[in-house]
């Protein structure tokens, strides 16, 4: 392996993609500099595709597997045997995407706590970290995170708090995930949180198949981008975009524990 520094992608929704054409996304990613890939899973719907693309491709692509806060009332007994199964499959490096999202309210604000809580214990029970969504939902979200802190590990994924926010997540533990809205014109405020974070303590992510970062705003987005978001930092901190990458894959590797899979250099 060469010395250069690369990437990997925190947050890619590949199962939102079609099947046929995962080759070609994850080719045109490893053509970008981009060595790894983490898909989420968001409940019943693609538990099992999230965990059959990183059985198709496990020297690229790691999985995290959970019930997302829109899905959060279809949690049952059968649903909570199937996450805690997979838990300790191949591949299987967190507990994601999780989270509270007040904004949709597409399950009620109690579903999405119990579910919540439910989940970040499993995180625990099984020693793995989570992925974290918020949305309007930010004081329920840290007192749940600092009853289980700090034992608690995982990242804020996609975070568009402000600086106290950011603090917080750091303060317990947590990493920060950034995604392409870190380019978009009208996000200062999340380039002023991003200018405050501790270089070390993020992860550059896509959201694929959404938030693609300028210059590519209004197609759909792909791992092979992350690289837009890591050069946006690099210009917040005034850094150099090789040394985002790398401190930016360390955070991911050590997080996940993926340093088996995946090599430094």
């Amino acid at each position: 392996m060469s010395d250069q520094p690369y990437w990997i992608d925190s947050h890619a929704h590949l199962t939102m993609f079609e099947l046929d054409e995962l080759e070609s996304v994850l080719d045109r990613a490893a053509a970008a500099g981009v060595r790894g890939v983490l898909v989420p899973a968001t409940g019943v719907d693609d538990l099992d595709q999230a965990l059959e693309i990183v059985s198709g491709c496990p020297q690229m692509v790691v999985a995290a597997i959970g019930v997302h806060p829109h899905e959060a009332s279809s949690l049952d007994d059968g649903l909570k045997r199937r996450i805690a199964t997979a838990a300790g499959a191949a591949g299987v490096v967190a507990v994601g995407e999780i989270g509270l999202d007040y904004h949709y309210m597409s399950s009620p604000r109690e579903d999405q706590l119990a579910t919540l809580a439910w989940q970040l214990d499993l995180a625990l029970e099984a020693g793995l970290p989570v992925v974290l969504h918020n949305r309007e939902s930010w004081d329920d979200l840290e007192a749940l995170l600092a009853a289980r802190s700090p034992a608690l590990r995982g990242v804020a994924h996609s975070f568009t708090e402000g600086p106290s926010e950011a603090a917080r997540v750091i303060e317990l533990g947590l990493l920060v995930g950034i995604s392409g809205m870190v380019t978009f014109a009208k996000a200062d405020n999340i380039r002023t949180m991003a200018a405050t974070l501790p270089q070390e303590r993020v992860m550059v992510e896509t959201d694929s198949p959404y938030l693609a970062p300028v210059p590519h705003r209004g197609k759909r987005n792909e791992p092979a981008l992350v690289v837009e978001v890591g050069r946006r930092l690099a210009e917040i901190w005034d850094a150099s975009v090789d040394a985002v990458a790398q401190t930016s894959t360390s955070a991911f590797l050590d997080l996940f524990g993926v340093n088996g899979l995946w090599p430094k250099k």
